[in-house]
């Protein structure tokens, strides 16, 4: 079958003919409809240190969705042609994380594109469990946006102490940021959603959105936050970005006893000036992944129109066109970047 495929422990992926996946009895074989680009998956396109020990070579990707085109003996409550999505991490079930709901930090996790191969392919095998039903009113390729969706949820509603009218301060103007912004703003907090230059077209999308935009290369934000909040400081920084900057200006914009969570993945050491959240006891914290339970409830914003995704989609490539698909996620020309198998 077509994949993009990560092969070498060096920048860059390629477009091969791999054998097509053997399912196990509890697993699924699906027909991958859309696959999406995620910010991960520019870290591994690059080989940073950070996914240094993963699996290869591998069959990218963990943001799909499409139909189920064969069914082990052992899966339940699915058929052939089912439309469906799945979680991106495989997790034991049995160690400390797992049996207290915390899946996400699984020690023995593995993830789709990571560990194990994942949807940049024509078809993915994944195990039953896993899935969750896509319905009729989302297309596939907000399907595949789902699992970020999922992640977003978690980072705002599971991990970052919100109040009715709190103003949240987003720091970086990728699909997560836009994404926990109209989550933000859901929950009833103002909401600040920030960029850099390079993001004329993703501010272009939250502008349309009805969300307030920053640039922080042309604008001052301490000023406008200190102007808006009377030199008290944001409720809340949320760090959606892995350029090490966002973190220190997070610590400079949030209030005395305010909250900063960090969801970004760094490709280098961070330095953090801890004497700042100290003396203004400031929480200083991370949010990774995303529960079972996140996935569906995301479904149903999705659904809803609560919360806005076809909105992000802005580039559409076949799986041989793996490196311009690749080289366009990372020029932030767009927002999003699906392969369409």
């Amino acid at each position: 079958m077509r994949a993009v495929v990560k092969r070498k422990p060096e920048p860059g992926v390629v477009f091969a003919e791999v054998p097509k996946p053997t399912i196990a009895a509890d697993e699924v074989l699906i027909e991958v409809k859309a696959a999406a680009i995620c910010g991960s998956d520019l870290g591994i396109y690059d080989y940073t240190p950070a996914y240094s020990k993963m699996r290869l070579p591998v069959v990218m990707g963990h943001e799909f969705s499409g139909k189920i085109a064969e069914a082990g003996p052992q899966v339940k409550g699915y058929a052939i042609g089912d439309r469906v999505l799945a979680e991106s991490v495989k997790a034991c079930a049995v160690c400390v994380y797992c049996r207290s709901g915390h899946e996400n930090l699984c020690d023995a996790s593995t993830l789709f594109g990571i560990h194990v191969d994942g949807g940049m392919a024509e078809y993915v095998a994944v195990p039953y469990r896993l899935l969750h039903r896509l319905p009729g009113e989302l297309s596939f390729e907000e399907g595949a946006l789902i699992e970020p969706l999922s992640n977003a949820l978690h980072f705002v509603k599971d991990c970052t102490p919100i109040r009715l009218g709190d103003l949240a301060v987003v720091h970086g103007c990728g699909p997560i940021g836009i994404f926990s912004a109209q989550l933000f703003r859901l929950a009833g907090a103002e909401v600040i959603l920030t960029g850099v230059n390079v993001d004329t077209e993703r501010f272009k999308i939250a502008s349309g959105l009805g969300l307030e935009i920053v640039n922080v290369e042309k604008e001052d934000l301490a000023k406008l936050v200190s102007e808006r909040t009377g030199g008290r400081g944001a409720d809340i920084a949320f760090v959606a970005t892995g350029a090490p900057p966002a973190v220190v200006q997070a610590t400079q914009i949030v209030k005395k006893r305010g909250q900063i969570t960090i969801i970004g993945i760094f490709g280098r050491p961070v330095e953090v000036p801890m004497t700042q959240v100290v003396r203004r006891e400031i929480t200083l914290s991370g949010a990774y992944d995303a529960k079972p339970e996140n996935f569906d409830q995301s479904i149903r914003l999705a659904k809803s129109g609560a919360i806005k995704v076809k909105e992000l989609i802005t580039h559409r490539f076949l799986l041989e066109k793996a490196r311009e698909a690749f080289e366009t996620a990372k020029s932030r020309v767009g927002c999003k970047v699906e392969f369409i198998p």
